[in-house]
């Protein structure tokens, strides 16, 4: 779907041009590479190349489309600081194999890239739900100043969920769906996870409502804030390390009233398995967290 994307895209803005290091299969760019030889570079293995090479480009004009895995996007992270960030280019950062990919193996796991992108001034960081909503986004981030990254799993992504095609708008998330009791508040993959709890809730007599929060930087505090004025109740799911997530931002703007549960993944490095076990094992899956929702309100 990315390298379809990019495809359209290219087709209509002249400027755009696609990056990646020795990743040009598997990131999908191979249509991509077919249609535009002259508009993809391939840097080989060296990410740091990659990136500063597209801060060259985006001096000069160009809309650089960086796509790397994000365990890789690692080795580069001063490039992206001094070379992009600090002069505030215009690079898109494709981030794939965001979160946990299962059986790649330990050194593989995408979980870092949420924290080391947010902390960096003039960073825009999105992650998509569904496939309707990252297409939105890669147009966003075409259009978008600066830099901006775009992180999204490996595999496929759910089917489209309740209102993914609204427009997207810088730092704005959504209500997917209303509730009155607690919130659970998400980002990419997580929210289907989210709506996932929420009917397994309902047999409780649990009252959900579920936030699409899009921008893991800069978040919607206005939705959240109104959000748990409501419900009282805040429920944060965010497949990273609990020291790289977003959790620990949003819970220092919430009123002192508010309970808060955090869902994230532990202070330590994840091993090889299924994503489907990782989950489980780390009680990230749906079922872990309704239990974990139910025990917490029982206190």
């Amino acid at each position: 779907y990315f390298g379809m994307k990019m495809c359209e895209i290219a087709e209509k803005n002249e400027n755009v041009a696609a990056i990646t290091a020795a990743m040009t299969d598997g990131t999908g760019l191979t249509d991509f590479a077919k249609k535009f030889p002259k508009r993809i570079y391939d840097a080989g293995i060296a990410e740091q190349h990659a990136v500063t090479m597209a801060a060259g480009l985006a001096v000069n004009g160009v809309i650089p489309v960086v796509a790397l895995y994000s365990s890789f996007l690692q080795r580069a992270y001063d490039q992206v600081i001094h070379d992009v960030a600090l002069q505030n280019l215009h690079v898109i950062f494709a981030v794939d194999r965001a979160g946990l990919v299962g059986n790649d193996g330990e050194t593989h796991q995408g979980v870092f890239d949420e924290g080391f992108l947010s902390q960096i001034p003039n960073m825009t960081v999105l992650s998509p739900a569904d496939y309707r909503e990252f297409g939105n986004m890669l147009e966003f981030a075409v259009s978008l100043d600066g830099p901006v990254a775009i992180r999204y799993p490996r595999g496929s992504m759910t089917k489209n969920i309740n209102k993914s095609d609204l427009e997207i708008t810088l730092g704005k998330g959504f209500i997917v769906e209303e509730g009155k009791d607690i919130t659970i508040a998400a980002a990419g993959k997580m929210v289907n996870t989210a709506l996932e709890v929420r009917e397994i809730l309902k047999a409780e007599n649990i009252d959900t409502e579920v936030l699409n929060l899009r921008f893991v930087k800069p978040f919607d505090k206005e939705l959240i804030i109104k959000s748990v004025n409501k419900t009282k109740s805040l429920v944060i799911i965010d497949e990273a390390p609990v020291y790289g997530s977003y959790a620990a931002s949003i819970c220092n703007l919430l009123p002192k009233n508010v309970d808060v549960l955090l869902k994230t993944l532990p202070d330590e490095f994840i091993k090889q398995g299924s994503i489907e076990e990782l989950l489980k094992e780390n009680e990230l899956d749906a079922d872990s967290i309704a239990a974990d929702i139910i025990k917490w309100r029982m206190k």
